[in-house]
């Protein structure tokens, strides 16, 4: 078989997944795997097609919340605020797509995208309000929701994010479809795509300042701190921010101090509506008020 009649049937097969009615995505991928040897006797696939393949069967059942951006690290905005506002936090976050929300997060109303505000910024309309603008209608989801039948259904439906929601319509976390396609193909960037630095910094004896998006295994190289949570749903927090949200099972108030286990305290430095952006970490061996 050709390399170019090859590629062309792995993505025939590929493309099949997602376009078969009703039936379950997860059945058409085992279809795949049965005809991954042609009447040859030979692969059907290159490595890398393979590689693919395999990583579709490591997610068949994997959930929409294993894949989630947490909701303690969601960016979001408030539709009360400006246009002008919302273009400077794309442009600092690196973000095309942002949810807009009301009176809370749990208040999402659906989102806008940089071309939206484009059209705004081109007809001098810095300065209005966000709530006049007309939102894009964004799709809610259970986190139960297998990553595949999520994919297949933000495809088909031209949806490129997703929230979603627990049994008390609260929003625990984002998906958005490039979320879901790096799954499969590994990580996506973008010349956009902004280098994560996650600092933490030593003050004082036992007194640390860390960006909230840092990993736990980052603090515990810096810190000897070794913070592990698994939330309600039994899914692993990897961040401070996810940690400390679940220790509180809300956003908490800048200056409010969460008490952790073993005498270990964390101090909200900044903090916005919709996550925790900068924690002090108070280990019992500081002196810290």
């Amino acid at each position: 078989m050709s390399d170019e009649n090859q590629s062309h049937g792995f993505c025939s097969y590929f493309k099949n997944i997602f376009n078969k009615g009703n039936e379950d995505v997860r059945e058409t991928i085992e279809d795949l795997i049965e005809e991954a040897v042609d009447n040859t006797g030979k692969d059907a696939f290159s490595e890398h097609e393979q590689l693919l393949i395999s990583n579709l069967l490591g997610i068949k059942d994997k959930k929409a919340c294993r894949v989630m951006v947490p909701r303690s690290d969601i960016i979001a905005f408030q539709k009360n605020g400006t246009v002008e506002e919302l273009a400077k936090m794309m442009v600092e976050r690196g973000h095309s797509r942002i949810p807009i929300y009301g009176e809370s997060l749990d208040d999402i109303t659906g989102f806008l995208h940089i071309i939206d505000l484009a059209k705004c910024l081109l007809k001098g309309e810095d300065k209005t309000p966000v709530s006049q603008i007309e939102i894009n209608k964004i799709k809610f989801t259970s986190p139960d929701i297998p990553v595949l039948d999520l994919l297949k259904d933000m495809q088909q439906n031209k949806n490129h994010m997703a929230i979603i929601v627990d049994d008390y319509g609260g929003v625990c976390g984002l998906v958005t479809i490039e979320d879901l396609l790096e799954e499969i193909v590994g990580d996506i960037e973008d010349e956009y795509d902004l280098e994560e630095n996650h600092i933490i910094t030593l003050q004082n004896k036992g007194l640390f300042i860390a960006d909230a998006k840092a990993y736990l295994d980052e603090v515990k190289e810096t810190t000897g701190l070794d913070l592990e949570s698994i939330d309600e749903e039994g899914n692993t927090v990897d961040t401070l921010g996810g940690y400390v949200f679940d220790l509180a099972q809300r956003i908490p108030n800048k200056g409010e101090i969460i008490s952790g286990h073993d005498g270990v305290k964390f101090k909200i430095l900044d903090v916005d509506p919709s996550r925790i952006k900068k924690i002090m970490i108070i280990l019992p061996t500081s002196n810290a008020e």
